[in-house]
Formats: C-alpha cells, sequence, structure tokens
C-alpha cells in the first residue's frame, strides 16, 4: 500500500499549502474541519457497507473522540489537533487493518498513515513556532 501512503502524504501537503494562506486562527479551523471529516469517514463506511451494530457503535465511539478533538482543539486547545491527527493513524492501523471484515476501502488506511502523520506533526510544528498567533 506504499502508493496509498503516497498520495495521502500528498494530499497532506496539499491542504496545508491551502490552509497556510489563510489566516492563523483560519488555519487552525481547516485542520479542526479536516479531522472532522476523517472521524465521520469511517461511520459512511461502516453504513454503506453494511456493518454490523457492534461495528458501526465502535465506529461512532471514534466519531465522537476525533471530533471532540477538532472541535476542542480549533476553539481552546490548538495541541488537541495535532493529538487528534496522529492519534488517528492508530485508529486506522489498529482497527482497520485487524479488523475482518473491512468495512473501509483497504487502501483507506494507508493513505490516511500517510496524510495523518504529516498533518499533526505540520501542527505540533506550527505550535511550536507560533505559538503567540494561536
Amino acid at each position: 500500500m506504499d502508493i496509498a501512503v503516497l498520495i495521502g502524504l500528498l494530499g497532506a501537503i496539499g491542504l496545508m499549502l491551502v490552509a497556510r494562506s489563510l489566516a492563523p486562527r483560519r488555519e487552525l479551523l481547516v485542520y479542526g474541519v479536516g479531522l472532522g471529516i476523517t472521524a465521520v469517514a469511517y461511520v459512511v463506511f461502516a453504513l454503506q457497507r453494511g456493518a454490523p451494530a457492534r461495528h458501526l457503535g465502535l465506529e461512532l465511539v471514534g466519531a465522537a473522540l476525533f471530533g471532540g478533538a477538532a472541535i476542542l482543539g480549533t476553539r481552546r486547545w490548538p495541541m488537541l489537533l495535532a493529538v487528534g491527527w496522529t492519534a488517528h493513524v492508530a485508529w486506522d492501523l489498529l482497527l482497520h487493518q485487524a479488523s475482518d471484515p473491512a468495512f473501509a476501502p483497504v487502501w483507506y488506511p494507508w493513505f490516511c498513515v500517510g496524510f495523518d502523520i504529516f498533518i499533526g506533526a505540520y501542527i505540533a510544528g506550527l505550535l511550536r513556532t507560533r505559538r503567540a498567533d494561536y
């Protein structure tokens, strides 16, 4: 799945370039909205592919956790955005690579690895260098 990781990385770079063109608080909003979308994506996959209620419930818990990190990170604690994006990699690999059957497309967790790690690291670095702007 090397190509999915590379495409995820390229997508993350594209998002970062677009977000950087905005004011600092708006840039964080872009990352928060993105994390929220990422959180809901697995719920959508589970619904589309007829996942059992137990699996759907687990995805809803993930959506609540990562969605909460997105909201709180955007409004109050920006470092939660970096933590949320980075922690999402564990969600991708531990839950979706190990689950049988997989309700997400096979490529999606690997795409997220490239995307999420880059965005999480970028936000953490951004906050270290421009803390006063947030």
